[in-house]
């Protein structure tokens, strides 16, 4: 496996994990605007804040990896690093108000 292969593969795994917050609110929120009750997305709302938090870390960590060993050539990157910082940051701060 290649520097650019493994590098590509945190990247997208980072993208992944600062995305899911949006999915799992989108998903939690969609059914509640339709009024149909959905008991399996209970978990989204009985999460404490500080485990999104920890979840989008690891993701910025990812980022991290994956801006380490792709430097010199893989581009996936230079996505997932601004956007693992940006939803670290947004999470902190929603979570911390």
């Amino acid at each position: 496996m290649t520097k650019e292969r493994l590098s590509n593969s945190f990247a997208s795994a980072s993208l992944a994990c600062s995305l899911a917050f949006w999915l799992a609110v989108g998903l939690y929120y969609l059914p509640e605007s339709l009024h149909v009750s959905s008991p399996a997305w209970q978990w989204v709302v009985s999460l404490p804040g500080w485990k999104w938090a920890l979840f989008e870390a690891f993701g910025l960590l990812l980022a991290i990896i994956a801006t380490v060993l792709g430097i010199l050539g893989a581009k996936l990157w230079r996505v997932a690093l601004p956007v693992a910082f940006l939803m670290f940051l947004l999470t902190m701060y929603i979570m911390g108000t």
